[in-house]
């Protein structure tokens, strides 16, 4: 027992050693600690199913699966151009086992991993700036003691994804700028452009990281060596992998869906979706007011109100600091998600509803869930501000007792806000309000997903995947091999037009987007099937002959 608590009382201190070249003395525990906890979520999450709430996160499993278990021919051409491959990718090993497709677990896993990592991130960031053990912790506590990110490092959405890799080059960012020796274009590379890569290949919020960590780099090399050529090779350096992941994506649109601009204009891209959605008024395009409105209470539902005011704090000891510029730049490229989404709602090109603007709607407020990044590290930044007011009063005692209270005190305040959410969170958090009215809206869907998991007993199933109350197949747990799916192209089209020679079982959708319904309409299609399983929203037939 005293070896253990030897032991930790070691890793405690860790926390506030000082920096030796890249190691950051308690990176590691962090990253482990943090990863546990989402874990211990997870183990409440995943049992009941809410983890597949959103129709989005079924759809993320089912192409990552997809990737080896198809019908039409594994391979990458499976991970289509609706969202960027990067999650999907990472979340393919982790659902090579069914039972963790089928549950959700291998998404939770993931997440975790994502949790400990963006944790870890948070952490080594605040301690390259000077953070103490105070400082650090209340970054990370942000990050971990937040119900609705620890609930979206339990789904298969791509949010913990892009925070992880956004995380990632921020850390590396901070290390450039404040080690002694300037780092090589090699270093920054592998330390800043292959994160940023990861994140342009996971959200387009991404492609904005790129920007403004190139910014970042240029800035901080100039006022360093003041050598033009140097910037241009540092610039290279970190710009190098981004760009060629960018250009790999567009030349993968070109290939598969001959056009490089497919994921943007094609038939089930997200600006074809948004489209109607604009042309019906109801978006927050050309009003500013409303974008920000929209935006600003996504973030603040998703970060938390308290999280918000110890960031205030900060933002205060900024602008009291001495080293306002490159740690200025450093936030602008933490808050790159902020900055693209303000843009994107202008200008019509993503929606958010929630009550600020669409009473009783909520939609895509996860998107806010990125800015905990500059909330954390301006929240470190308040804490240090504290820490450093602190040196400059009384004893080396009182300085301790005060810094110690001051660290308690925030983290208390931050699980005080958990524990707030967590009181109603569907009605404190939009991210889990979201989930909330998913999960009740699918619950017929989920019906007949459970349905036809028990009594399938052989033969091909038709089923367009492609509508939201249709996203069940990881519900259904059935190998997709046995399926004929819109993903699967002209074999489904195939099916569609002489579904009695190709399937025995056909999913049909009553509202929405089904491709299936038309042909399920038809006489012969009434003739050669009959309902094995109706509900209000969703029938199942089988044929009536072998």
């Amino acid at each position: 027992m005293l070896s253990y608590a030897g032991t930790a009382m070691r890793l405690w201190h860790d926390l506030d050693r000082p920096i030796a070249g890249r190691r950051v003395p308690g990176s590691v525990p962090v990253m482990l600690a943090s990863a546990f906890v989402g874990l211990v979520v997870d183990a409440f999450v995943v049992p009941t199913g809410f983890n597949l709430a959103y129709s989005d996160a079924q759809s993320h499993l089912t192409i990552a699966r997809r990737l080896f278990d198809t019908a039409s021919g594994a391979g990458i051409q499976q991970l289509g151009t609706v969202w960027l491959p990067v999650p999907h990718l990472l979340l393919a090993p982790m659902v090579l086992s069914r039972w963790m497709w089928h549950t959700g677990w291998g998404a939770a896993v993931l997440g975790s991993v994502c949790l400990g990592v963006t944790a870890c991130c948070v952490y080594r960031s605040v301690a390259r700036w000077g953070g103490g053990r105070a400082a650090r912790m209340v970054g990370v506590a942000v990050v971990v003691i937040n119900p609705s990110m620890l609930y979206l490092c339990a789904t298969a959405l791509t949010e913990p994804v892009l925070i992880a890799a956004m995380a990632m080059c921020l850390a590396g960012l901070s290390d450039l700028a404040t080690r002694r020796r300037i780092s090589s274009p090699g270093e920054v590379a592998i330390f800043c452009g292959i994160p940023a890569a990861l994140a342009a290949l996971s959200r387009y919020e991404g492609w904005v990281l790129c920007l403004t960590g190139t910014i970042f780099v240029a800035a901080v090399v100039w006022r360093r060596s003041g050598s033009w050529s140097r910037v241009a090779a540092m610039v290279a350096g970190f710009a190098g992998p981004p760009l060629s992941a960018i250009l790999w994506w567009l030349g993968y649109n070109w290939v598969v869906f001959h056009d490089p601009l497919a994921f943007f204009r094609g038939q089930f891209s997200a600006n074809a979706q948004q489209a109607e959605i604009v042309a019906n008024g109801v978006s927050t395009k050309s009003d500013l007011g409303a974008s920000l409105a929209a935006l600003n209470l996504a973030v603040s539902s998703s970060v938390g109100p308290a999280s918000i005011a110890v960031a205030a704090l900060g933002v205060v000891g900024f602008i009291l600091s001495k080293r306002r510029g490159d740690r200025g730049l450093l936030l602008v490229a933490a808050a790159s998600s902020y900055l693209f989404l303000v843009v994107a709602l202008y200008a019509g090109q993503a929606i958010i509803w929630n009550p600020a603007v669409r009473s009783g709607y909520s939609w895509n407020n996860r998107f806010g869930m990125a800015s905990i990044l500059p909330v954390a590290l301006l929240a470190s930044v308040g804490v240090q501000t504290v820490e450093d007011l602190a040196n400059r009063v009384g004893a080396g005692a009182l300085r301790t007792v005060v810094r110690g209270a001051v660290s308690v005190l925030l983290v208390g305040v931050l699980v005080l806000q958990a524990s707030w959410f967590m009181q109603r969170p569907a009605e404190r958090s939009q991210v889990i309000k979201e989930a909330a009215v998913s999960w009740q809206a699918d619950a017929l869907s989920r019906q007949a997903a459970v349905w036809l998991g028990r009594h399938y007993d052989g033969g091909r199933i038709l089923l367009d995947e492609t509508g939201s109350a249709n996203a069940q197949l990881p519900q259904i747990g059935l190998p997709l091999r046995q399926y004929y799916l819109q993903a699967d192209g002209a074999r489904f089209q195939q099916a569609l037009a002489q579904p009695e020679e190709h399937v025995r079982w056909v999913w049909v959708g009553s509202k929405g987007q089904d491709a299936v319904r038309t042909a399920a309409a038809t006489t012969s299609f009434q003739r050669d099937y009959r309902p094995a399983f109706a509900n209000a929203a969703i029938t199942i037939y089988v044929r009536t002959y072998e």
